[in-house]
């Protein structure tokens, strides 16, 4: 748990550092690039796939640094894929049934919302394809959080959809004001969630093996 905090703070730093007026460069990147570092450390406690989701995310933050929307997309929509790894690998059995199907109803009137208000409203080719897919995965990715039954991971899964959804508004759609604000805010709250929360399940899964030993 001391590890856990330390990690927090350092985190909490670097997530204040990107709103400060430092200039620095791609420091929007520090935050979950740290916590990419913190997992790939401990990949065989917090798991593999949730370490690649945050190295893959932080990848993404570098690519929007560097003003490349569709590198930035790609490297995010690989990051879903490995959280729905992650998450997939813990429902095991436990998927389908009524629990299934309700979690997916929110899920399918985001996408349908994104659909009809967002997704026309970006470029057409490739990045229109790419935005389409894109929002498959995350909602895909809020399905499978939301059916660890996890409030950790459920509001981790649902500041990243909320994150995302205003980020494309403010690009596609319409300018929102501190949009920065709006948009790394939950952002950072979603990776620290998930993080926090893969690090605690997996001590819990230590010291349950311990006590079987």
């Amino acid at each position: 748990m001391k590890r856990i905090i330390i990690i927090s703070v350092i985190y909490v730093v670097l997530c204040a550092l990107y709103f400060t007026n430092a200039h620095l460069p791609s420091k929007l990147t520090y935050p979950v690039a740290f916590l990419g570092v913190m997992a790939l450390i401990d990949y065989k406690h917090i798991g593999i796939w949730m370490a690649c989701g945050l190295v893959f995310s932080a990848l993404g933050d570098w690519q929007g640094t560097q003003g490349y929307f569709l590198g930035q997309m790609c490297f995010f929509g690989l990051a879903h894929l490995a959280y729905i790894g992650y998450f997939i690998s813990r429902i095991k059995r436990k998927m389908g049934g009524k629990n299934a199907i309700c979690f997916a109803i929110p899920c399918m009137i985001i996408g349908v919302f994104a659909i009809i208000k967002v997704v026309p409203m970006a470029p057409p080719g490739i990045i229109q394809i790419g935005v389409s897919i894109y929002c498959l995965l995350i909602l895909t990715m809020l399905w499978s959080a939301l059916q660890q039954k996890d409030k950790w991971f459920a509001l981790g899964a649902i500041l990243f959809v909320i994150s995302d959804f205003i980020l494309a508004w403010n690009k596609f759609v319409s300018a929102i004001d501190y949009a920065s604000w709006f948009i790394m805010v939950p952002y950072y709250g979603a990776q620290w969630f998930f993080f926090v929360r893969a690090t605690i399940v997996a001590l819990n899964a230590c010291s349950c093996t311990s006590q079987d030993k």
